[in-house]
């Protein structure tokens, strides 16, 4: 991980510095995502298409099993 100084206006505005820019494939007029957690915060690219973004994540946690037949034995059990 390499940290990377910018410094906060008297406007709150920060220039993203070079490698940032690059590093997320950024360019003007892009939107961007903070994500907050505590004192930690995550910049991302907003993504074109939040669906295909998550489609596939944590695809591992099902391990070769078929997420069709758990939701039907999940719903089986709501009688």
């Amino acid at each position: 991980m390499e940290a990377i100084v910018s410094k906060i206006s008297s406007k709150y505005q920060v220039v993203l510095p070079r490698q940032v820019r690059e590093a997320l494939g950024l360019h003007a007029g892009d939107a961007l995502l903070f994500l907050v957690e505590g004192n930690m915060v995550l910049l991302r690219a907003r993504p074109a298409n939040f669906t295909a973004t998550l489609r596939g994540l944590h695809r591992e946690v099902w391990g070769g099993k078929d997420p069709r037949e758990w939701l039907e034995r999940e719903r089986s059990q709501w009688d």
